[in-house]
């Protein structure tokens, strides 16, 4: 979905004016940064995700 919007912001930045188009690019270069500062995280909110998932299910299991 991220690769969709880095594209089209590509697309629409060779169709702007040049300093549009700098903007532009300097967005997609941000969201590169931060998509590459979040994949540091992905294995520590997937392990967060199974534990509130098993924490809600052995309590459902209570009731």
């Amino acid at each position: 979905m991220m690769i969709d919007l880095i594209e089209n912001l590509k697309v629409i930045a060779v169709q702007s004016r040049p300093a549009e188009a700098l903007i532009i690019k300097a967005a997609i270069d941000r969201i590169k940064e931060l998509e590459a500062r979040l994949s540091d995280y992905e294995e520590d909110i997937t392990d967060w995700q199974i534990s509130v998932e098993a924490q809600m299910r052995s309590r459902k299991g209570d009731k």
